[in-house]
């Protein structure tokens, strides 16, 4: 059997025409390579290369050798390449996330994913739902962390797997001077007559929230529309109106607004990863699905009740 060591110091040998050049350019000694070279003419049967004092001559074998060669030691080149990029796509994961997962669930599943992996590298990507399939497709992700309402479920392409991860109830944020503050649930029908401050969503998800108060049978006067649950915050506790917000949202809750359960059969935001179907996932990228797993059920509401 060949050797790949071996046809490269032959290589370096027919390069260089001597022994002593391609010994330096190899960094081995000039008994080294003499050594190997004629390990390798034994092992072919054949003389590959005439010896004299000014250095060696191919033989018509050592010139079909060297030939052959000059390709044979580029395409192993080329698979070692191959290789050490699979390996090195293979000790990272790319996870996509939707944008307000960065203030909290991110850094959660990112500690304890290098708490577990702390050889594999995470490369994040902030990503819309929406754009979440296009990144699975081409490679740029291997998960992507997305979210929908339990009332208005999302849809999803039939060559994606949708893996549900947690449920996140939906409560209304009001003022400290509110008169539902103090209760421990409140009927969202029973809020008909305010005024609403609401965050914005992209599609599907931009009637949203005149979905949910329709659901429970009114129509809502929204006087506000904020891009972020914290801007939320603050114009409730100016007065401005009341809200709605995920509790995982509430990470950092003002401490002039007060967060009321909704009554009944309340409204989540279902969080979840989704993948390619028969995919064949890296093993850095299932170890990332069980530690979203086990991030957001430690966070989990209907887990830890």
């Amino acid at each position: 059997m060949l050797e790949a060591r071996r046809l490269r110091i032959f290589s370096a040998v027919a390069e260089h025409g001597s022994f002593t050049a391609a010994a330096e350019a190899l960094f081995m000694t000039h008994s080294a390579v003499s050594q190997q070279m004629a390990l390798l003419e034994r092992q072919l049967g054949v003389p590959l290369m005439i010896r004299g004092p000014r250095g060696i001559e191919l033989t018509e074998a050592g010139r079909l050798l060297a030939e052959r060669s000059t390709g044979l030691l580029g395409t192993i080149a080329t698979i070692e390449q191959e290789m050490l990029d699979l390996k090195a796509q293979q000790s990272s994961v790319r996870l996509g996330a939707f944008p307000t997962a960065g203030a909290d669930l991110i850094p959660r599943v990112v500690r304890e994913y290098q708490r577990r992996y702390p050889d594999t590298k995470i490369v994040l990507r902030s990503a819309h739902a929406s754009d979440m399939t296009a990144a699975l497709r081409d490679g740029s992700i291997h998960l992507g962390l997305v979210w929908d309402y339990d009332f208005d479920p999302r849809t999803v392409p039939a060559d994606v797997e949708w893996v549900h991860l947690a449920d996140d109830p939906l409560c209304v944020l009001v003022p400290l001077d509110h008169p539902v503050a103090g209760e421990s649930e409140v009927e969202l029908r029973e809020l008909a007559g305010e005024t609403w401050v609401v965050r914005s969503h992209q599609p599907p998800y931009d009637e949203a929230f005149t979905t949910l108060c329709r659901l429970a049978g009114f129509e809502p006067r929204i006087g506000f529309v904020t891009e972020d649950y914290l801007s939320v915050q603050g114009l409730v506790a100016a007065g401005i109106g009341i809200g709605t917000t995920p509790r995982l949202a509430l990470i950092a809750q003002r401490p002039d607004v007060v967060a009321v359960p909704i009554a009944g059969a309340t409204p989540r935001r279902r969080i979840a990863a989704v993948r390619l179907l028969d995919a064949r996932h890296p093993p850095a990228a299932t170890q990332m699905l069980e530690v979203l797993r086990s991030v957001t059920a430690a966070t989990d509401p209907q887990e830890n009740s």
